[in-house]
């Protein structure tokens, strides 16, 4: 009796305590390339949707001008690398889909050179252009 009693006292002190509200834990990344190095505060809330990672201003522009320098164009950017991830490329969400675009293929955790010519490619393999896939993007939230 008294272990269930301890049992449900117990239970009932983590409902009390936070059962379904956030907890947050805070750790710093790093993301290096040869030319690069970013630094990310990744936020990790306790619940079953997805983890965030946010960055700062200056480390977006950073990734955004890659990103452009590697054939990457400003539609593509605004229509679904800032929906996927916010502009980060260490960008990992709770079904294990991750980078600039959320993928699980290889290119999703290369520098953002890599993850931007594979961006372009899937998109081109997928759907036939990199406006098409903006399209299904826009049309269907996830691409």
């Amino acid at each position: 009796m008294k272990k269930l009693l301890f049992a449900t006292t117990a239970a009932a002190g983590i409902i009390a305590s936070g059962f379904g509200a956030q907890a947050d834990a805070s750790e710093n990344t790093n993301y290096t390339n040869q030319n690069t190095n970013y630094n990310y505060t990744t936020t990790q809330t306790a619940q079953p949707t997805q983890t965030t990672e946010s960055t700062d201003a200056s480390n977006t522009s950073e990734v955004y001008k890659e990103f452009i320098a590697a054939g990457g164009t400003k539609a593509l950017w605004d229509n679904i690398v800032m929906p996927e991830s916010s502009g980060n490329p260490n960008a990992v969400n709770e079904l294990g889909y991750r980078g600039l675009g959320q993928t699980k293929e290889a290119w999703g955790t290369g520098s953002v050179a890599e993850q931007t010519k594979g961006m372009i490619n899937y998109a081109e393999e997928r759907y036939g252009s990199v406006e098409a896939a903006i399209e299904f993007r826009q049309a269907n939230n996830w691409w």
